[in-house]
């Protein structure tokens, strides 16, 4: 179970990668070891992969942290918030970065 985690972290962290390099060529991001970097200005998201508890865990400055489970929501698998249901990893950090442009 633990390879399968690691492997869907890491490709999870490959697209979200994509994804901020394509949202503005202002960001600055990269990876340290299991962790992405995404400065924006003088503003740094990261984003850990957390193998203990199979989880996600970003560090924002805009909301503070939060920690995503991969889990089953309708059809469809995504990583949630395991605070509030509703908050979806992609969504939320869309809503953040697009913040910065």
């Amino acid at each position: 179970m633990i390879d399968n985690f690691q492997n869907l972290a890491k490709k999870t962290l490959d697209d979200i990668f994509n994804i901020a390099e394509k949202k503005s060529p202002d960001f600055d991001v990269d990876f340290e070891g299991e962790n992405l970097i995404i400065e924006i200005d003088n503003s740094t998201f990261v984003l850990s992969i957390h193998n203990p508890t199979q989880q996600i865990w970003m560090s924002s400055p805009v909301s503070g942290a939060h920690h995503f489970k991969y889990k089953k929501e309708g059809s469809n698998y995504q990583w949630i918030s395991t605070r509030d249901d509703s908050i979806n990893l992609f969504d939320k950090l869309d809503m953040e970065l697009s913040s910065f442009l």
